[in-house]
């Protein structure tokens, strides 16, 4: 009788068992294999696939925190949201000029909250003139809206806010999934 450990592979009542040395590198491509998994899952952990990114910009005590998509694809909810903060309280109304480039990015345009004004110049930027709440030191707005399915492989955003005498220009990039 042959015992478990002195037993030999060719002692085997399976077919497909086969010794170890013979499938070296089968072992060493899984282990690769493995370390790459591991590798995408601790990219994504730190955000490197991120839909969603942020641009800080501040200028004579206004600052600018503007998030906006990473990547979108048409006929998704694209939202661009703006903090604009102070250190002294806000002037009555606060203008938003975003470039034509990126609007045209828009469908279904929507700004909240409603701005007192809308206008547009000759280059095609829209200007948004928007009140905060008197006194306050912080205002928030959001301007969303579906991604149109005009196609075009990046999309760069330039977003003026002017506050008082300030203006703060804030650059921003969206890229298109097909």
């Amino acid at each position: 009788m042959t015992n478990i450990h002195n037993a030999k592979v060719s002692d085997s009542t399976l077919d497909d068992v086969i010794d170890e040395t013979v499938h070296r590198t089968r072992r060493i491509v899984s282990r690769i294999i493995i370390l790459i998994v591991a590798a995408i899952v601790a990219a994504a952990a730190l955000g490197a696939f991120d839909v969603e990114s942020s641009t800080d910009r501040s200028e004579d005590g206004v600052q600018v925190h503007v998030r906006h998509p990473l990547v979108a694809r048409a006929g998704n909810e694209v939202e661009l949201e703006i903090l604009v903060s102070s250190d002294e309280p806000l002037p009555d109304t606060c203008k938003l000029r975003l470039a034509e480039d990126y609007l045209l990015f828009f469908e279904d345009l929507a700004v909240f909250p409603d701005p007192e004004s809308q206008s547009s110049d000759a280059a095609g930027a829209v200007e948004f003139e928007v009140a905060p709440q008197p006194g306050a030191t912080q205002m928030l707005v959001r301007i969303t809206g579906r991604a149109s399915d005009q196609w075009d492989l990046r999309t760069d955003g330039n977003l003026e806010v002017e506050v008082g005498a300030s203006t703060v220009h804030v650059p921003f990039t969206t890229w298109r999934a097909p």
